[in-house]
């Protein structure tokens, strides 16, 4: 048997952890796969085609003169190389948390968040959130109790991290609780010594049918490092937009004339 076969196996075992590693993934005894590599056995035509689909390549490459066969691998996408792009973009991400701790380091603490209702069309929806520091940065979470403060509501909790660039406070958060929505919210920093109110864009989809894509300006009211959380999560709800309770900075906020942006359906 031709010594190009194992030689273009060999290859491509270097790019995953070990051998063992893809005998266990491609469900062979490795005992058998020894045999491969050491050019004694030939596998079956059913073997080489899930080692081929495996490794991201056709049959007849990998029995392709091993000069030549080295020089396709070398063009072709591997685990080791996606690895590497996966850590690339990691590290970005960590560095840019890692960076924005002092920069957000006057936003910790607690905010109720006013932005309309992508569910409830015509409500302003106020939520209650939370900045906290982190070993590897500022994370926030958030809790919406949605439905009419003191009558029937329905929980959604939100985590994500929060970081600064471009001069912009980003926050990208998941609900945990269903683990089937992400939003994106985007906020002005705050330039003066005290903070009131800081003002910005959430993006999401809409939980009502047939959910559209939906931005809208929101607006979060800082209240302090210390408060009865409880008391908060009560005051959370769906409010009418001229509802006194509603501050009248935030209402004038909301009211902008693109206050509330939704994508027309195709």
């Amino acid at each position: 048997m031709s010594r190009d076969l194992p030689q273009n196996l060999r290859a491509l075992c270097s790019y995953h952890k070990s051998i063992a590693d893809v005998c266990r993934q491609l469900g062979v005894n490795r005992s058998q796969f020894n045999r491969y590599l050491n050019g004694e056995t030939f596998p079956s035509l059913r073997l080489m085609r899930r080692m081929c689909d495996f490794f991201g390549i056709e049959e007849s490459e990998l029995l392709l003169p091993h000069g030549q066969f080295m020089e396709l691998i070398r063009l072709k996408p591997h685990e080791s190389s996606a690895r590497a792009e996966k850590n690339v973009v990691s590290a970005i991400g960590e560095d840019i948390r890692l960076a924005s701790r002092r920069e957000l380091d006057s936003y910790v603490g607690f905010y109720f968040g006013y932005y309309h209702s992508m569910s409830h069309p015509g409500m302003v929806l106020r939520s209650l959130t939370r900045l906290y520091r982190t070993p590897f940065g500022v994370n926030v979470k958030s809790i919406e109790m949605v439905g009419s403060p003191g009558a029937r509501q329905f929980t959604c909790k939100y985590e994500g991290a929060c970081f600064v660039l471009g001069d912009r406070i980003f926050m990208t958060v998941m609900e945990m609780l269903t683990r089937n929505e992400v939003m994106q919210i985007i906020l002005y920093p705050c330039y003066t010594s005290r903070i009131r109110f800081l003002t910005g864009v959430i993006s999401g989809v809409a939980a009502r049918a047939p959910r559209p894509p939906t931005a809208t300006q929101i607006v979060f009211q800082y209240l302090g490092d210390g408060l009865d959380i409880r008391k908060s999560l009560r005051l959370s709800g769906l409010y009418a937009p001229d509802d006194p309770e509603i501050p009248q900075e935030v209402r004038r906020m909301l009211s902008g004339p693109s206050a509330f942006l939704e994508a027309p359906l195709p």
